[in-house]
């Protein structure tokens, strides 16, 4: 595997190991050294390891057939589920990777409106495919707005001019942008928590509105935020509707799979019974909607609806969040941990963080470093903390120590 590593996060080389099992918060390498694991499969695990109501509906599930690629009944049952927490929601469809999700969000919004442009913003990560990677890490010197910059190599050069770029929660230049483009631009496509990054008051609900205005979709990207800010996501939190949601991570409960959710009047273009329609759009995919996964998603969202989940849930990152900010203060560290809910991040800036840039404006080195060193002494993280509902009072005492200690080590 290049660089051995499965995807595109690898730990620094000094700390590197191998996943062998893990258990509600924890996790074990192949020596046994134990982890508070905040990396929590990037996401997906929001119960944590293990959880027995899981298991129980994998160890059902996988006695029957694994994969149907037609109808079957434990998909079906997930997309009611979903139906009825999603406020924008009408229909679904499956994909199988959060970049899958959002790839059809925006493929199904082009067909729905006729235009081509897609505009997203600076920083916000929204998988991996060609329309997504833009933009998202752009390093010095920063192109002006609206332009667009490839993440990776192998992206068609075309898309360039396809993809508009504009700072999170700046209002007035998206305005600006779509004045310049008036007619073009098919969707905007926003994390509505952008990386940790709060949308300042007004700034969802000002889009939504430019929306409104310019004949144009509003796609929420939920593959983080759905199921973990709320059980009706950032949509129920933020209180904005948007056309259209894209879905990962939690709704599998740790197995690959996602979904587009969205009113039946712009889903059914994706009826495959209407195929013969000029505005048809493809999604799909041979294990879309498969039983196993399925499963492990309706069992995840039933424990995520008991009353006292999401307190909980809040509670924990609270608690992590004040003890980073005790703690950056007590040493003198110029820094905060910004997100809200299970999400949270280390910055070492004292410069108020609303967007991309401001967010690297701190020692980018030393919060590798700080990363690094939180790993080395058994807290398992990338940057993010992502937390789950599995973590102790205990646990989250002792993550924040090994943050101390981190700290001081470094310093």
């Amino acid at each position: 595997m290049p660089g051995g590593t499965f995807g595109s996060f690898a730990l620094d080389a000094s700390v590197d190991f191998v996943i062998k099992n893990g258990k509600g918060s924890k996790v074990y390498d192949t020596d046994g050294r134990e982890y508070i694991d905040c990396v929590n499969g990037s996401g997906p695990m929001l119960l944590g390891h293990a959880h027995p109501d899981v298991v129980n509906a994998l160890q059902e599930a996988v006695q029957w057939p694994s994969n149907s690629y037609l109808l079957n009944e434990r998909g079906i049952a997930l997309a009611e589920q979903m139906v009825s927490a999603i406020p924008c929601a009408e229909q679904i469809k499956y994909g199988v990777t959060g970049s899958d999700a959002t790839l059809y969000a925006m493929r199904i919004a082009r067909a729905y409106t006729g235009r081509d442009k897609i505009l997203k913003f600076e920083g916000g990560f929204l998988g991996g495919n060609e329309y997504a990677l833009m933009s998202t890490r752009p390093s010095k010197p920063l192109p002006d707005f609206p332009a667009s910059r490839p993440d990776s190599a192998g992206i068609p050069k075309v898309l360039e001019n396809e993809v508009l770029i504009a700072p999170f929660n700046d209002l007035d230049r998206v305005r600006e942008i779509l004045e310049a483009t008036d007619g073009e631009v098919a969707a905007i496509i926003v994390e509505a928590q952008q990386r940790g990054i709060e949308p300042h008051p007004g700034f969802l609900e000002g889009l939504r509105k430019l929306c409104d205005g310019k004949n144009t979709l509003l796609i929420f990207d939920e593959v983080v935020t759905g199921f973990r800010l709320a059980w009706g996501g950032a949509q129920e939190r933020y209180k904005v509707l948007p056309d259209l949601a894209a879905y990962g991570k939690v709704i599998g409960g740790g197995l690959p799979l996602s979904a587009v959710a969205g009113p039946a009047e712009i889903m059914q273009l994706a009826d495959p019974r209407r195929v013969a329609d000029p505005r048809y759009c493809f999604i799909g995919g041979t294990t879309c909607g498969n039983g196993v996964a399925a499963a492990a998603g309706i069992a995840t969202l039933n424990v995520l609806r008991k009353p006292g989940s999401y307190e909980r849930l809040n509670e924990i990152g609270d608690r992590f969040r004040a003890g980073v900010a005790e703690i950056l203060a007590r040493r003198g560290v110029p820094g905060q941990a910004i997100g809200s809910g299970p999400v949270a991040q280390i910055l070492l800036t004292d410069v108020p963080v609303i967007d991309y840039r401001s967010s690297i404006s701190g020692d980018l080195a030393m919060q590798r470093r700080l990363s690094t060193e939180i790993v080395r002494r058994g807290v398992l993280n990338h940057g993010k903390f992502y937390l789950s509902l599995a973590l102790s009072d205990e646990d989250v005492d002792r993550m924040l120590t090994v943050v101390d200690e981190s700290l001081a080590a470094i310093l």
